[in-house]
């Protein structure tokens, strides 16, 4: 009689398997199907940004996913959003991996934005993850300040005792604040300027007495 050999049995069958020889019923068994999904988890378990309309984009932000056995899966994200991203938004993991979430808040106008990024494994568990994007409208408190400098320059004062020069400065025109003393210089830089405003200066020498000149004539600068 030939010896039997093993018989290799697909590993999803799920039914009652008999082999028979000569009529003999010689072995029976019944095979369970073993399932190869496995479940993928998320640490955490939503993101939430903020941001200020017109400003910078925030930080990104890192998130943990993980799979229920040791054995090495595929997996991708997709995210449902233009202003929402992942990278990388594919791999491979034996037991866990990381995905940095970011957002590109430019051009959107201020209010709360729901999003999501979903994550699927090759063998088929996937979640998805909730995010939020919440963008401030741009107050005087948190808008952006540019600022820039003014540089005069004047003919030097030709008296004897003349001791040096007076540089005044304002926003209304013949109506400025207290002097900057800048010493005995012909030229003197006006800094932290604020965008968006005219100023106007004039200039005074003075003596060795401290006794000052009249104002010279009047020039203005406006900040863009």
């Amino acid at each position: 009689m030939n010896s039997l050999q093993p018989l290799e049995v697909p590993r999803m069958l799920s039914r009652l398997f008999r082999m028979t020889i000569g009529g003999l019923l010689v072995g029976a068994c019944a095979l369970v199907s073993i399932p190869d999904a496995q479940a993928v988890e998320a640490t955490p378990i939503r993101l939430s940004f903020t941001a200020v309309q017109g400003g910078p984009n925030p930080a990104s932000q890192s998130v943990t996913i993980s799979q229920s056995t040791s054995r090495q899966v595929g997996w991708k994200a997709v995210d449902n959003a233009a202003w929402l991203s992942a990278a990388p938004s594919s791999g491979t993991m034996r037991s866990s991996g990381q995905i940095v979430v970011a957002v590109n808040a430019s051009g959107l106008a201020a209010g709360t934005y729901s999003g999501s990024m979903k994550v699927t494994l090759n063998k088929g568990g996937s979640l998805s993850i909730p995010v939020t994007l919440t963008i401030a409208p741009a107050t005087s408190a948190n808008a952006v300040t540019t600022t820039s400098t003014a540089t005069l320059s004047w003919a030097p004062n030709t008296d004897s005792d003349l001791a040096g020069y007076k540089v005044y400065m304002g926003t209304s025109s013949g109506r400025y604040g207290t002097p900057v003393d800048v010493g005995n210089v012909t030229t003197y830089t006006a800094g932290n300027l604020t965008a968006g405003t005219t100023y106007y200066f004039s200039v005074t020498a003075y003596d060795q007495s401290k006794n000052e000149s009249v104002h010279s004539s009047e020039v203005s600068k406006s900040i863009y």
